[in-house]
């Protein structure tokens, strides 16, 4: 028998006419599976579902199981804000009960005791809008007590407010979830043009401070509950170095060529929202100089009101789908919804653009609108094992093309020959007999290469089929060897022009 059957049996004497489907001329990779993940802290009362991996399907969901104003419930917010239509799954981790919630206040002050004007107090917490309606005659401890009143209309806000009986014209904050997320809730008030406190009425601000240790993710056990499923893009509202080192860790192990899972971290500060910092207390710039993996990425904007925890995962939600769709585009000028922009002169320039994205930090700038924009995502990667300054995984682009060809140039082959025999050339085999020779899978792989050319995702063909290598494997008798000297392509960033005149 030439023709090499899978059902067919060989020893049939039945009289039957039968037909086998082979579907490996078929085969098409289609889209990369793709999977986001996005792990918080939910509400002490929301417990039931902690170490579970749960698949979100709307806002309301969140809000239900991980309660209004959670860590986790915000940052699942933040990211449909950008995309409803990316497959999000959530994981709730605890906080750690011994630690503290981080605090904060605001203490009001009235010239001559009464107001003489109403108006309106414009606070803003947690980047999100806080009207406190003010009438003339209010003392500091009406307005305060307006002022909790108002925060705890909210539920979506990440805060409690009281006002103590002993400090009647102070709103003291709580933060709801214990940890260091609550020192990236910020505290403001007049952030937008044209917004001014009422004649006579002053603030002091405490910011939120505090707070205790986040839940740690090794106790927890996120690699475990993770196991076995691919996550391409994964968030995390600590920004503790112990709790991102462990996410690292499994993205490590992941992006190995016996594993095959390549995913990336996206995080942000939750508190010091600033450009440098101190060694001590490292702002953007400082905490990015002390990363370098192409897998993980420090989404920076100086300044904004909006916690660190939501800013990552607006990025992701941003992004996500753009990626999934052509993981070579440009992650670059895309307005991210639900950020509040730094006031105009809180916002960095050209330099300190330059000097977050030199530090491998992704660069958000705001607009003249006062919308959020991405301008450039760069991993924390720069230098390669032996310290040398390195540019290869600098673009995030650049791994999500690679972690895409891999993919796909496995499935290919393993779809189209998923029972092949192995020969060396030159042989005379039936027809219908599937051999994998070196010649046959040189052909494929220059045929796969060009279905990438054309989808934009690599180049220099020629130069591509001259330094190909196909061979069978010396020290193995079941293995092919694929050299695959890709030519990616990239991304236009910089236009570089002199103009001359006369």
């Amino acid at each position: 028998m030439s023709i090499s059957f899978s059902e067919i049996p060989t020893d049939n004497l039945y009289p039957i006419f039968m037909t086998e489907f082979d579907g490996s001329n078929a085969t098409k990779s289609g889209a990369l599976p793709w999977k986001n993940l996005i792990i918080g802290q939910p509400l002490s009362s929301k417990s039931s579902l902690n170490g579970t991996l749960v698949k979100i399907s709307s806002d309301e969901q969140a809000d239900a199981e991980f309660g209004y104003g959670s860590q986790l419930a915000l940052m699942v917010k933040a990211f449909r804000k950008n995309t409803k239509f990316s497959e999000l799954w959530a994981l709730p981790v605890a906080d750690d009960s011994s630690a503290a919630a981080a605090k904060g206040s605001l203490t009001f002050t009235v010239d001559g005791d009464k107001l003489n004007v109403s108006g309106v107090v414009r606070l803003m917490v947690a980047g999100q809008a806080c009207a406190v309606n003010v009438s003339i005659g209010d003392t500091a401890a009406n307005i305060a007590a307006k002022a909790a009143a108002a925060i705890n209309a909210i539920d979506n806000l990440p805060v409690t407010a009281a006002v103590p009986e002993n400090a009647q014209t102070k709103v003291e904050l709580t933060a709801k979830n214990k940890g260091t997320c609550g020192h990236g809730i910020d505290i403001r008030w007049n952030h937008n043009q044209g917004e001014r406190l009422p004649d006579g009425l002053t603030i002091a601000k405490v910011a939120m401070a505090g707070a205790g240790a986040d839940p740690s993710y090794a106790i927890a056990g996120v690699k475990a509950i993770c196991e076995g499923t691919w996550f391409n893009a994964i968030v995390i509202g600590s920004d503790e170095p112990t709790n991102v080192d462990y996410i690292k860790e499994m993205l490590d192990y992941r992006w190995k060529a016996t594993v095959q899972q390549t995913g990336v971290m996206i995080f942000s500060l939750n508190g010091n929202d600033v450009l440098d910092g101190t060694d001590d207390d490292p702002g953007f710039t400082k905490r990015g100089e002390k990363l370098n993996s192409q897998e993980i990425v420090l989404a920076a904007l100086p300044k904004s009101p909006t916690p660190g925890f939501e800013k990552a995962s607006a990025l992701l939600g941003c992004v996500a789908p753009k990626a999934l769709n052509d993981p070579a585009r440009p992650l670059s000028n895309y307005t991210v919804a639900g950020i509040v922009a730094p006031k105009p002169e809180d916002r960095e320039g050209f330099d300190g653009n330059n000097s977050l994205l030199r530090s491998g930090c992704a660069c958000l700038v705001g607009a003249d609108d006062g919308s959020v924009i991405v301008k450039r995502m760069v991993t924390t990667y720069k230098k390669n094992a032996a310290g040398a300054k390195d540019t290869a995984f600098l673009q995030l682009e650049t791994v999500l093309t690679l972690s895409y060809l891999r993919w796909d140039w496995n499935n290919y082959m393993s779809a189209k020959y998923p029972n092949a025999k192995l020969a060396g050339d030159g042989n005379k085999f039936g027809a219908g007999q599937v051999v994998m020779t070196p010649k046959l899978g040189k052909a494929e792989l220059l045929s796969r290469y060009q279905f990438w050319v054309e989808k934009g995702l690599a180049q220099n063909y020629e130069d591509f089929a001259a330094n190909v290598v196909v061979m069978l494997d010396k020290d193995d008798p079941y293995a092919m060897q694929f050299l695959i000297p890709a030519h990616l392509i990239k991304q236009f960033f910089v236009g570089k022009s002199k103009m001359q005149f006369d």
